[in-house]
């Protein structure tokens, strides 16, 4: 049997304090009717956008899915796919990010990483990895950290 190292053992404690987080976060959303009806309109955000073709509806609703995440964030409620009850989207995997809603959503969520970014849009990081790099060399994006840990500003 293979001892656990000392990184194996930060990780597993650091993804309890997430799910013990996200258990509290869930309990301030149920007890708040206004941050209820918020994330419910996120879920129908989410699916609206998964589900249609158009990508000026897909960039509106993207806007409007900032706006509200804004309106969760400043009552202390951050977005992950379990913690703030809204469901994943469906992936658009094959898909190009659109940049302008990449940009909108950077900019009015600072920090997130790759994986947080791509699953509230609703794409993986692959298809989003090359529309990030040319904000990024646009000087639009910033970074901070690296590879799995890199977290994203606006400029």
């Amino acid at each position: 049997m293979a001892r656990t190292s000392e990184e194996q053992r930060i990780a597993k404690l650091e993804a309890q304090i997430a799910a013990l987080k996200a258990r509290a976060e869930a309990k301030k959303v149920k007890k708040d009717p206004a941050l209820k009806y918020v994330t419910a309109a996120l879920r129908s955000i989410d699916k609206a956008a998964s589900e249609t073709d158009d990508k000026a509806m897909r960039e509106a609703l993207g806007d409007a899915r900032s706006t509200l995440s804004a309106c969760l964030q400043l009552n202390g409620v951050t977005l992950t796919a379990k913690g703030s009850g809204a469901k994943r989207p469906a992936r658009m995997t094959g898909e190009s990010v659109d940049m302008n809603a990449l940009f909108a959503y950077v900019r009015n969520n600072p920090g997130q990483r790759g994986e947080q970014i791509s699953a509230a849009l609703g794409t993986d990081s692959k298809a989003m990895r090359p529309v990030m790099k040319q904000l990024i060399e646009d000087g639009k994006v910033k970074t901070k950290g690296e590879r799995r840990g890199m977290a994203y500003f606006a400029t």
